[in-house]
């Protein structure tokens, strides 16, 4: 079985560099196809979900031209929720600043002029994505410890992989708060913030908590995982989520930088949903 293929099915995020050159959406679209086709998803979303990524893909080779990015894109899969509501959540990371367009999409999307070079791409995932899809601030996982970008992702209903989370692969979920941070700090770590977590732990309460920026911080108990973040309210999930929850915290901290620096990719982030 594909190393990539077995990540997603056992409570991680499996990720791959696409290529910088014109076979990048072929390479996306074999990538899903082989990951969504092992998880059951029904052949018709399977197809929406090949679709849907090879615009992903070929939309980060339009925003390069005239502005070469540091590194190339990269292709993320993993499970979200569980039971028969279960998703298979798909991501394309980037590292190019702001949008080709000049502004961040919203969910709506108006249609492109006639003439237009790009901008089709995300008129396609709005409508095969019933406009569940969205994009945010984030960091890379393959390249550059802590290389920062964007990613433009969408969800599609994986009910048969979520009935069997948390037990695929020989892996079972966390049996304490401290070994779910532990996961999250690894995790973490991959993506430059090794080091710069403050930690917590009460093992008699069975409580873990750890903190990266002010007023930022995740705590484990008891099977549930909290996100406390500037400007938003409190979210939790469960253990099985954990990659969720690595994924919601490095977009608040970026969110959170980009609003203190006012930088081009400020206008970027939107809550993941």
């Amino acid at each position: 079985m594909d190393d990539g293929l077995r990540m997603v099915q056992s409570r991680a995020c499996g990720a791959w560099t696409l290529p910088g050159d014109p076979t990048c959406a072929g390479v996306a679209r074999r990538l899903f196809r082989m990951v969504a086709s092992g998880l059951a998803l029904e052949p018709d979303a399977i197809d929406d979900g090949v679709t849907m990524v090879s615009e992903l893909a070929a939309n980060t080779l339009h925003a390069q031209q005239g502005h070469p990015a540091p590194a190339n894109p990269e292709l993320w899969l993993y499970l979200r929720g569980s039971g028969p509501r279960a998703e298979l959540v798909c991501k394309v990371f980037d590292t190019i600043p702001g949008w080709v367009r000049g502004h961040a999409p919203g969910r709506s999307i108006a249609r492109a002029p006639a003439e237009a070079m790009s901008g089709r791409g995300l008129e396609v995932v709005h409508a095969l994505s019933a406009g569940h899809w969205g994009h945010h601030l984030s960091r890379a996982r393959l390249v550059g410890t802590g290389l920062r970008g964007k990613t433009v992702w969408f969800g599609l209903p994986a009910p048969e992989a979520g009935r069997s989370l948390g037990r695929t692969a020989g892996r079972e979920s966390p049996a304490s708060a401290g070994e779910a941070v532990d996961e999250l700090e690894k995790d973490l770590d991959t993506r430059g913030f090794a080091g710069k977590l403050t930690r917590a732990d009460d093992p008699g309460a069975d409580m873990a908590a750890f903190s990266i920026a002010s007023g930022l911080t995740v705590w484990c108990r008891s099977g549930a995982a909290w996100l406390r973040a500037p400007g938003t309210s409190v979210q939790q999930w469960g253990y099985y989520d954990l990659v969720e929850v690595a994924e919601q915290t490095v977009q608040a901290h970026e969110a959170t930088v980009a609003m203190t620096e006012r930088g081009t990719l400020a206008e970027v982030s939107r809550t993941c949903g």
